[in-house]
């Protein structure tokens, strides 16, 4: 991870420690949206009187602002400009407040981040522009952008990676790039938007890594398929065979009378699709699918066309809905997550012990 000591150091001036200023420069950066938990996970510690100061000291000097969770969780969001004109990025979109399902992305992709500090993140839009076009040579017209209006349709603005998710370098300096959902059968919809915004950067570049930051495991085989459906080279990407492999697996998963596996919105999915898949021709689909199934092919279709060399990369974090507590997760890397969690020392908190025992000493 890239560290701004400039910007730490401005943090340091409005009166917080090396540690704390540590933290609040990772957040503005990278969410602009923390939970208690996340700031004890970074410090290394349990819970106390340093948290606690450190919390108030934020609400009191009017750095953040609190707002409930589930209920009783408070989430501190970053909202003064003080905090992003000290760490040089005064119009981050960060601050300004922003809808539910929009924070808890911002939390999971804060949690990814927290639980993986070596790699390299290319936190604003400059940043991952300058990567793109000047070290990769890829034209800035085939990066993801949107382009915003004036309220008089006056003047407009082109903005790039206007999501905001995590894309970092892995050590290896491999280019990650990264998806978060929070949950909800939206979300595959918002995949696919987001697949097909990114298509000309992908068909752009030689390998392509997707890691899916998610909570829900049973969405994963659908968004691989969107995933591997939009790598498709000389075509546009099908869409619907993702919408069908998902019928297909709630379908399955009632027959098995598996019910855990579908929910509330599972079944009115699967009430709307048994309508819409009906006929001779999708049911000879869905046998010859459980029949692949039995021998280790899960696509509803072959890909038969070229494919660029990609990887769907899934890492989950299960997070308890009234909580929102990480129980367990898997480190991503340059190969596929495996079942293991490491917790592993911020470097961010490691350069601040050390300027703290540096002041000590002085």
């Amino acid at each position: 991870m890239t560290i701004d000591q400039t910007g730490i150091d401005k943090l340091r001036a409005l009166g917080y420690s090396a540690l704390q200023a540590s933290f609040l420069w990772l957040v503005a950066l990278h969410s602009g949206v923390f939970l208690r938990r996340q700031y004890l996970q970074f410090a290394g510690i349990s819970s106390g009187k340093h948290a606690t100061e450190f919390l108030k000291k934020l609400v009191e000097s009017r750095h953040c602002r609190t707002f409930p969770l589930a209920g009783r969780i408070a989430v501190y969001h970053l909202d003064s400009k003080i905090i992003y004109r000290a760490i040089g990025h005064p119009d981050l979109r960060f601050r300004r407040p922003h809808g539910l399902d929009y924070v808890k992305t911002k939390l999971l992709s804060l949690d990814f981040i927290l639980q993986n500090p070596g790699n390299t993140y290319l936190a604003t839009e400059q940043e991952k522009v300058d990567y793109f076009v000047n070290q990769l040579d890829i034209p800035q017209s085939n990066l993801p952008a949107k382009v915003y209006r004036s309220q008089k349709g006056k003047t407009e603005t082109v903005r790039h990676f206007v999501d905001k998710f995590p894309l970092f370098l892995s050590p290896a300096a491999v280019v990650h790039f990264t998806f978060v959902s929070a949950g909800g059968s939206s979300r595959l919809d918002e995949f696919r938007t987001h697949l097909r915004l990114y298509r000309g950067l992908f068909l752009r570049l030689k390998d392509v890594r997707m890691v899916f930051i998610h909570q829900d495991s049973f969405q994963v085989p659908a968004a691989e398929t969107c995933f591997r459906a939009a790598l498709k080279v000389g075509e546009e990407p099908h869409i619907e065979s993702a919408g069908l492999l998902r019928y297909f697996e709630l379908r399955q998963a009632w027959d098995r009378k598996q019910y855990e596996k579908v929910g509330s919105e599972e079944l009115v999915f699967l009430s709307q699709a048994r309508k819409r898949y009906a006929g001779s021709r999708y049911e000879s689909a869905y046998q010859k699918w459980k029949e692949e199934l039995r021998i280790g092919n899960r696509t509803v279709e072959s890909l038969d066309a070229k494919e660029v060399r990609n990887e769907f990369l899934a890492y989950q974090i299960d997070v308890d809905p009234r909580t929102f507590m990480v129980t367990n997760t898997a480190l991503t890397g340059d190969e596929p997550p495996k079942s293991c969690f490491h917790p592993s020392r911020h470097p961010l908190r490691h350069q601040a012990a050390r300027i703290t025992n540096s002041e000590r000493n002085t």
